[in-house]
Parts: structure tokens; C-alpha cells; sequence
């Protein structure tokens, strides 16, 4: 229960530091543009516009690990204890029944008249 909820407040937090990442690059555009209205050529951004959007970016980071959870082992010997040996190597999807084996050997047609 303890781990849903973690799991649950870390995408809420999640979601809350990307709406403050579209603050930031909103507040920017907004920036830009007066900048650029009243003929300031300085089109460098402010701290608070930027640290707005670094500050958003690492919380972000931090919440999306956070709220995974808990992670699957993806080693082969861990792949491998799911299946049996009987269960591997008899696929369906591995049988080829059009080869090119009839090709390599063609076989004697008994009503051939050659």
C-alpha cells in the first residue's frame, strides 16, 4: 500500500514540475517577444526564467524515478527461469516447411518421361 502511494505521489509531482516547465518556456516566449517589441536586442533570458526551468527539470527527474516503482530484472538467466527447455525450442513461428531444401535435392518425379 506504502509503495502506491509513493508511486502516486511521484507522478503527481511529476506532473506538477511539467506544468512548471511549461511556465518556463511560456515566460520565455513572453520574454522574447516583448524584448523583441521594444527593440531591446539583449535576447538573453532572465535567471528566474531559467532557473524556473532547471529547477522543474531535475524535480522532475527525480519524481519519474521515484514513481516507477520497482523495476523488473532483464538479465538472461532471469528470462530464462520463465520457460522450460521443451517450451523453447518448439515455436511455431521457427518452423519453415517452404525451403529451400527442394531445390538443393529435387526429387524423382515417378511419371517423369524424360
Amino acid at each position: 500500500m506504502s509503495s502506491q502511494i509513493v508511486m502516486l505521489a511521484g507522478k503527481a509531482i511529476a506532473v506538477v514540475s511539467f506544468l512548471f516547465m511549461l511556465h518556463s518556456g511560456y515566460s520565455a516566449r513572453e520574454y522574447l517577444l516583448y524584448s523583441k517589441s521594444i527593440g531591446r536586442q539583449n535576447l538573453s533570458l532572465p535567471i528566474e526564467i531559467v532557473l524556473e526551468c532547471l529547477l522543474a527539470l531535475a524535480v522532475m527527474t527525480v519524481a519519474l524515478v521515484v514513481g516507477v516503482g520497482e523495476l523488473k530484472p532483464i538479465s538472461y538467466e532471469a528470462e530464462m527461469k520463465r520457460y522450460s527447455i521443451d517450451g523453447m525450442y518448439s515455436r511455431p513461428s521457427f518452423q519453415v516447411f517452404n525451403h529451400r531444401g527442394r531445390f538443393l535435392r529435387p526429387v524423382n518425379n515417378v511419371f517423369d518421361t524424360k
